[in-house]
């Protein structure tokens, strides 16, 4: 029986988060993988027991998905939401579906200057991870020549 291949890939919906997502995606058409899009989320202090953004934060990863997925591909992407420390959750999944590859945005995020150059997630994900990591700039960075 062959085995299901994955890249797992986080997504906070910022720039560099949809740059890792489009990576992700054609590496995983190159290699012959799947996607799982996952959005980890924790709650903000005094948050309502109640109140649970897991089925918003679905809806929404769903429309990214659907955005960006080729039309012509068969290319599986499935989302996924957790609660949970974002690095923790994305090495959960992968760990779960014994991911060839974590695949993470950067772009200014909190924390980037208390962590060096990346921000709080990559770094805390690079560092930990069990499963490589790919860590994707916001922006392309073109050579012009300086």
């Amino acid at each position: 029986m062959e085995r299901t291949r994955w890249i797992v890939v986080g997504m906070d919906f910022s720039d560099g988060s949809i740059r890792a997502l489009e990576f992700a995606l054609e590496h995983a058409r190159t290699v012959g993988a799947n996607v799982v899009c996952v959005h980890a989320y924790e709650d903000a202090p005094g948050t309502p027991a109640f109140h649970d953004p897991a089925q918003a934060i679905g809806e929404q990863l769903e429309e990214v998905i659907a955005q960006r997925r080729p039309t012509w591909s068969s290319l599986r992407v499935d989302p996924v939401v957790r609660r949970g420390a974002p690095w923790e959750k994305l090495a959960n999944v992968a760990t779960e579906l014994g991911a060839e590859l974590v695949v993470v945005g950067v772009d200014g995020q909190r924390g980037a200057s208390r962590e060096g150059f990346l921000g709080t997630v990559a770094y805390r994900l690079v560092t930990t991870s069990p499963r490589p990591v790919v860590v994707v700039p916001s922006r392309p960075h073109l050579d012009d020549g300086h």
